[in-house]
């Protein structure tokens, strides 16, 4: 998620808006923008710095965040929030039974398959090296030793996305 926001700063243009993000401002200058995406009819994806909402008018929400990449569920359905930190956020109170966690299957499932589809678009815009380059410069990357080559990023978002779709989780 980090690297979204380098892609949002790059000298070149905002990728999230070249990939149709609808922009919305802050009302407050101490924090950052929010994009929405319109993943399907029925479905919105809001993306800020500090995570990801999934809203579906049928399914709920659910909220990735960016600080270890929590998971959490709420049934309510807030397409498109007027969140500006976390705790702006409807309450996440979880699956209250095996319909709902299907539901958070399903989105964190659409979760991945839009960023795995962000970032195999992103590779055929910008120059090859380019998220790379990125993940370089990113300042927890010697924690995470290792890692994924930025090439193998968008496969493996969608193996990922594939997988939960196929066999998904049930609490």
């Amino acid at each position: 998620m980090w690297c979204w926001g380098c892609d949002v700063c790059r000298a070149q243009g905002n990728l999230l808006l070249a990939y149709g993000a609808e922009k919305r401002p802050s009302p407050d200058a101490r924090h950052h923008s929010a994009y929405a995406f319109q993943t399907d009819k029925d479905a919105v994806l809001n993306l800020w710095g500090w995570g990801i909402w999934l809203a579906h008018r049928r399914q709920g929400s659910l909220f990735i965040s960016r600080s270890r990449f929590r998971v959490r569920y709420s049934p309510e359905v807030l397409q498109v929030p007027e969140a500006w930190q976390a705790r702006d956020l409807p309450p996440m109170i979880g699956a209250r039974d095996d319909k709902e966690a299907g539901y958070a299957a399903d989105l964190l499932a659409a979760a991945l398959k839009w960023i795995g589809d962000y970032e195999r678009w992103l590779c055929s815009q910008v120059e090859v090296d380019y998220r790379e380059r990125i993940l370089k410069t990113w300042p927890q990357r010697k924690r995470h030793k290792g890692g994924i080559p930025a090439a193998e990023m968008p496969t493996r978002w969608l193996e990922l996305s594939a997988k939960i779709a196929k066999e998904p989780l049930r609490s």
